[in-house]
């Protein structure tokens, strides 16, 4: 979702120049993303384009590839391991942590989405403009 959102927030600002991606902590390449992703997605009103499959598992090469790397939640932070360009969600937007709704019910997936939407628009304020 958070790909998504904050590519659909670029756009709406003219900002080709910048490239989001999402990668996982515990996911393989290819795998579906959730149906109830989508809904989320699209009863938020975003714009989707596209249905997508999993991209990959980050890895710490990844991290010479961009200028930020933003994690949800602590946890993930942690897991990624101290690095310069490693941040969460709430350290730029002091949003929270953002869990994955992964295995709860639509509704949760709609407020996941609604908080990223807010904190995602904080976010780009923040580092893009």
């Amino acid at each position: 979702m958070a790909e998504i959102i904050f590519r659909n927030i670029c756009a709406a600002r003219g900002r080709k120049d910048i490239f989001a991606a999402s990668a996982g902590a515990a996911v393989e390449r290819g795998m579906p993303v959730i149906d109830d992703t989508y809904v989320a997605l699209e009863s938020c009103g975003e714009c989707v384009g596209e249905r997508k499959t999993s991209t990959t598992q980050f890895t710490v090469d990844m991290m010479n590839e961009f200028d930020h790397v933003i994690c949800m939640t602590r946890f993930i932070k942690r897991f990624l391991g101290e690095h310069e360009k490693v941040k969460t969600l709430d350290e730029f937007t002091g949003c929270g942590d953002i869990p994955d709704p992964f295995g709860y019910p639509l509704d949760v997936y709609i407020e996941v989405c609604k908080k990223l939407q807010q904190s995602l628009k904080m976010l780009y304020n923040k580092i893009c403009e």
